[in-house]
């Protein structure tokens, strides 16, 4: 399967994919260091807060530019919004740990690279585009609001979409190819989402 267990957290195995290892291949070591890091403790987080609420978490992993945690799908939407913010709000508390650490230990250069990765995490998790944490987010609490899963889907759906598409153009302005590529992703999920394309 291509990956390594490293440890069990609250019952659940967490693993590493081994592909993950070709950052390697253009980063520096303290940001490789600084990614795995910010991607354990987001998914570990999710888990956390889901053990609280009762839910079973099957596993975890770390994977080459994001992570995921296996959780029992039979979520309330109650639950599922503060399980999946759960995520992007350790990312934020990773970045302000790390400031923080860099104001009482000056010339630490390679806690920048950490407080970078958090706050990129933070903000991209909470954007609006499905199957991100901000999507899922908007349309848990959109149903939450409406009782109506059909239409918190299609306006959760919609959001996705034009964010999505805003993304891709930014990333292909700015000639962030990596981002481009995830953002044409997010766009064909909310165009399946909708049922705009079937393939």
């Amino acid at each position: 399967k291509l990956e390594l267990k490293m440890f069990t957290f609250q019952g659940s195995p967490v693993y590493l994919k081994l592909w993950f290892l070709l950052l390697f291949a253009w980063l520096s070591p303290t940001m490789v260091a600084a990614i795995f890091l910010s991607i354990l403790v987001h998914e570990l987080a999710h888990a956390w807060v889901a053990n609280l609420k009762g839910y079973q978490v099957y596993s975890i992993h770390v994977d080459l530019f994001s992570g995921s945690a296996a959780i029992d799908s039979n979520m309330h939407e109650r639950d599922s919004v503060p399980i999946t913010a759960a995520g992007p709000i350790s990312n934020l508390l990773l970045a302000v740990i790390g400031y923080t650490l860099m104001m009482l230990v000056p010339g630490i250069s390679y806690v920048k690279d950490f407080i970078t990765v958090n706050i990129f995490l933070f903000i991209f998790n909470i954007l609006p585009i499905y199957p991100m944490d901000g999507g899922r987010i908007l349309k848990d609490v959109l149903f939450l609001k409406m009782k109506n899963r059909y239409k918190a889907n299609r306006i959760a759906g919609f959001t996705s979409l034009i964010t999505a598409s805003l993304l891709l153009i930014f990333s292909l302005i700015t000639m962030n190819f990596i981002m481009a590529l995830f953002s044409g992703y997010f766009c064909y999920l909310s165009l399946k989402g909708l049922k705009l394309i079937n393939i």
